[in-house]
């Protein structure tokens, strides 16, 4: 006999406390996948579906991005030079100079 996969299903109830209250069906093989995760870790299965959910929040959001964005909390938190964007060939050469004579 086969056993055909149960189509996957989310229910949420709203907890007393705050937050959401998952339900989920998942198939055979994300079944497995939950199983070996929870023996490896030894986290509970809340935890892996909080880190699972965190994790893919952060990788969207990234990907979501543009480069300035992804790049703003770097921008100007290096002290130098103010016109080192336009004369780095120069200040390069001379610390190489400097180190290696």
């Amino acid at each position: 006999m086969t056993k055909v996969a149960e189509a996957p299903a989310l229910y949420e109830t709203a907890p007393p406390e705050g937050g959401m209250r998952v339900n989920a069906r998942l198939d055979e093989g994300t079944s497995q996948e939950l199983r070996q995760l929870l023996k490896e870790t030894g986290m509970s299965v809340t935890e892996v579906i909080r880190e699972s959910i965190h994790r893919l929040y952060l990788q969207e959001s990234v990907e979501t991005r543009s480069p300035a964005e992804s790049f703003a909390d770097l921008i100007g938190c290096i002290d130098g030079p103010a016109d080192l964007s336009g004369n780095y060939k120069v200040a390069l050469r001379d610390s190489l100079l400097a180190k290696h004579g």
